[in-house]
C-alpha cells in the first residue's frame, strides 16, 4: 500500500511538470542573436554551425547573420551599444545576445552562449536579461561550488553515497550472498554476488541517464525544469524525513510491499535452483531478472535524488558525453555499500551490514539535503 502511494506521488509529480511544461512552453520570449562573421574565416563557420544547430533546438531564437564585408556600419553600432572595448573591435566572429557580446569562438565561448541563451528563456518576464556570471549552487556542508568547475564530482560523491543506503536493493543482494555462501564457494559468491552488483549498477545507470535525456530535451524551458524539480526534491525531503522517524522506531527496513514479495518470492526460487544444482547460467539469468525487477520497482522510492542529480547536470550544460563520466561517479558510489559487503562476504565468507543506527542518521542527512536542494530550486525560481 505505502509503495502504491510512492509511485502515485511520483507519477502526479511527474504529469504536474508535464501540465506546467505543456501550458508554457509557447510562452518563451524571442531572443535576437546578432552575428558578425567572414566568409573566409574557420572559427566563423564553426560558430555558424553552432548558432543554427541551437537554432533548431531553441525555436524562439531569431538570427540575424552578417557578412562584415558588407555590414561594417552595422557592426561599429554594436560595438558602440555593447561598449565593446577598442583592443576586441575588429576581430571576428562577433555574436550579441541581449546585453552580453562575444568575440571570437571556442568551447568555452559555445556554453557560455548556450547558459545565456537558456537563462534568458527562463526568466519570461523580459526577454532581455543580463547572463548570469555565477552558476555556484549552495550545497549543504560543503559551501558554495560551481557545478562546471569542481562542485559536480563532489555532488555526485556525497548524493550517490547517501543514496545508496537503500534498504531495499541492499537486502536483496544479502539474500543473494547468505545463500550463496552456505555452499562455501568463494567462486560462485563471485560470479553471483559481482552478476548482481553488475546489474543493478547498469539500470539505475540508465535510469538517471533517462531523466538527464529528458530534462536535457526540455532544457529551453528552465524554470518550469526548475520547479518540478524543486518539488521533487522538498518532497524526498519530507520522504526521508518519515523514513527516519520510522527508522527510529523500528529500525531500517524496507516499506515497499512489492519488493518484500519479489525478495520472498526470489529466495525461494534462488534455494530451490540451489539444491537442484540448477546450471550457472540460469542461476546468472535469475540473478539478472531480479536485480532489474528490484531495481526498477524501489527506484520512485527514492527516485528524488537521482532525479535532483540528473537535472543538475542538465543545468551544468556539459559539453560532449561529460555527464556519463559524473553519472558513472554516482553510480559508483550508489553501490559503494553494496560493493562493500561483497567483498568482505567474499573474503570472510561472513556476511556484514553497517550499523542499523548509522543507516538511521544517514537517512536523516540525506532529508537535510533534499530539504536544501528543494530550497535552491523552489526559491531560485521565485
Amino acid at each position: 500500500m505505502k509503495s502504491s502511494i510512492i509511485t502515485y506521488i511520483f507519477l502526479f509529480l511527474s504529469f504536474l511538470f508535464l501540465f506546467i511544461f505543456q501550458i508554457t512552453v509557447f510562452s518563451a520570449q524571442p531572443i535576437q542573436i546578432d552575428f558578425f562573421y567572414s566568409s573566409t574565416c574557420p572559427h566563423c563557420a564553426k560558430a555558424k554551425d553552432f548558432l543554427e544547430v541551437t537554432k533548431k533546438k531553441y525555436p524562439h531564437i531569431i538570427l540575424n547573420q552578417y557578412e562584415v564585408s558588407r555590414n561594417s556600419q552595422r557592426l561599429i553600432e554594436f560595438y558602440k551599444k555593447h561598449q565593446v572595448p577598442t583592443s576586441s573591435q575588429g576581430l571576428i566572429p562577433a555574436i550579441f545576445i541581449d546585453k552580453q557580446y562575444f568575440i571570437g569562438f571556442n568551447n568555452e565561448i559555445s556554453n557560455k552562449i548556450k547558459k545565456c541563451i537558456i537563462y534568458s528563456t527562463s526568466n519570461l518576464n523580459s526577454a532581455t536579461q543580463n547572463c548570469p556570471s555565477d552558476n555556484s549552487i549552495l550545497f549543504p556542508f560543503i559551501g558554495k561550488v560551481d557545478p562546471n568547475q569542481y562542485g559536480l564530482p563532489i555532488i555526485a560523491v556525497i548524493l550517490g553515497f547517501m543514496d545508496g543506503f537503500n534498504v531495499c536493493s541492499l537486502g536483496a543482494l544479502l539474500i543473494i550472498l547468505a545463500l550463496v555462501l552456505a555452499l562455501k564457494s568463494r567462486t560462485k559468491t563471485l560470479i553471483f554476488g559481482s552478476s548482481f552488483i553488475f546489474t543493478t549498477a547498469v539500470i539505475y545507470g540508465l535510469l538517471i541517464f533517462f531523466w538527464y535525456q529528458l530534462f536535457n530535451l526540455l532544457s529551453p524551458y528552465l524554470r518550469q525544469m526548475e520547479l518540478f524539480i524543486g518539488i521533487l526534491t522538498f518532497g524526498g525531503g519530507l520522504y526521508f524525513l518519515k523514513e527516519f522517524i520510522k527508522f527510529k522506531k523500528q529500525g531500517p527496513i524496507c516499506g515497499i510491499g512489492p519488493a518484500q514479495k519479489i525478495e520472498g518470492g526470489f529466495s525461494k526460487k534462488f534455494q530451490s535452483l540451489m539444491d537442484n544444482k540448477a546450471r550457472t547460467i540460469t542461476i546468472l539469468v535469475s540473478i539478472f531478472l531480479f536485480a532489474v525487477v528490484i531495481t526498477v520497482v524501489e527506484f520512485p522510492c527514492s527516485a528524488a535524488v537521482p532525479v535532483a542529480f540528473a537535472g543538475m547536470l542538465t543545468k551544468a550544460n556539459l559539453s560532449g558525453f561529460s555527464y556519463i563520466t559524473y553519472i558513472a561517479l554516482y553510480v559508483f558510489f550508489y553501490m559503494f555499500d553494496e560493493l562493500l559487503v561483497f567483498f568482505i562476504a567474499f573474503f570472510t565468507m561472513k556476511l556484514w551490514l553497517a550499523s542499523p543506527k548509522f543507516i538511521t542518521w544517514i537517512t536523516l542527512i540525506e532529508s537535510i539535503i533534499m530539504f536544501s536542494l528543494g530550497a535552491y530550486y523552489l526559491f531560485g525560481i521565485l
